[in-house]
């Protein structure tokens, strides 16, 4: 049997470089940057963990807390895996049609890239 600490560690190994076809692409200073869609980090995570949930740090009215630092949102949140939680943040400018949405798909991002999946598509190194 498989524990904690052992699927937690497994984690990078099949997620940290996400296949090929199921990477989205921004442009930004002249290059072409890969990036794991909110959909496919949301697959990544139901195969490592079929129960793993998220929310937000603060809750007002049933809503989750957003702020506004100058021309971006930002929200904090909670991502539990395999039992274990870490904090991350989603952030957006604020001239987006959805922020809410915006937010959650990237608080799980980067929360998501702590446990190991789409890690290497954050390095700069050539060998991560």
């Amino acid at each position: 049997m498989t524990t904690q600490p052992e699927a937690l560690a497994a984690i990078p190994g099949k997620h940290a470089q996400p296949a090929a076809d199921t990477l989205a692409y921004l442009p930004k200073g002249g290059a072409q940057l890969a990036y794991m869609g909110h959909a496919e980090v949301t697959l990544a995570l139901i195969e490592v963990d079929p129960l793993w949930t998220w929310e937000p740090l603060g809750i007002v009215d049933g809503v989750p807390v957003i702020l506004k630092e100058q021309n971006r949102f930002v929200m904090w949140a909670r991502l539990t895996v395999l039992g274990k939680t870490i904090v991350g943040v989603g952030t957006c400018e604020t001239r987006k049609g959805d922020p809410e949405k915006e937010l959650i798909g990237d608080f799980l991002r980067n929360a998501a890239m702590r446990f190991g999946i789409g890690t290497k598509l954050w390095s700069k190194a050539t060998d991560a």
